[in-house]
């Protein structure tokens, strides 16, 4: 199912420098109170992802995280439900022309989910928990296909995630 990862080849160490690099720019996103700075910051770290799963041969990921970026993109300018419908349809549809096995396309997939929905949501507080529970999918994705730094930045993020909720939220609610 699986295949053996050569973890000291010229394409898995650039491809976990691109890792690397939306790992650093996810993890300061969730520094911010600004939705919009933090949707920016989603924009390029989902870019760069793509790149990292396109030199790792994970295709679910790479066309997930192109979408994202688009996604992201258009959720700065508006929130409107018909928006999360067009881009749930989307995920869907792409998971049936990248289809790479239930397990990593099913994590994939609801990592996505998970992640789509929360860019259309106004509550800052329900954004982040969405976020969260897409960070831990994708976390999960990262242990599949094998990347250490995925595995490694998804960990951090899920932390930063966690903190920024603690600071922007409840700290502000108590």
């Amino acid at each position: 199912m699986f295949e053996v990862i050569d973890f000291s080849s010229p394409t898995y160490l650039i491809a976990q420098a691109f890792a690397f690099a939306s790992m650093v720019v996810s993890i300061v996103s969730q520094q911010y109170k600004s939705r919009t700075v933090i949707l920016v910051l989603f924009v390029l770290a989902n870019l760069f992802n793509a790149v990292h799963f396109f030199l790792l041969g994970a295709f679910t990921g790479v066309i997930l995280a192109i979408i994202g970026a688009v996604r992201f993109t258009v959720s700065i300018f508006s929130t409107k439900k018909l928006w999360l419908a067009f881009f749930l349809v989307l995920n869907t549809m792409a998971l049936y022309f990248v289809f790479e096995g239930y397990v990593l396309s099913g994590v994939s997939y609801s990592a996505a989910t998970f992640i789509i929905i929360s860019t259309f949501l106004k509550s800052d507080h329900w954004m982040r928990v969405c976020i969260m529970l897409g960070a831990l999918g994708w976390l999960t994705y990262g242990i599949l296909i094998g990347s250490v730094i995925a595995i490694i930045s998804n960990l951090f993020f899920l932390v930063s995630s966690v903190i920024g909720w603690y600071r922007h939220i409840h700290q502000a609610r108590s």
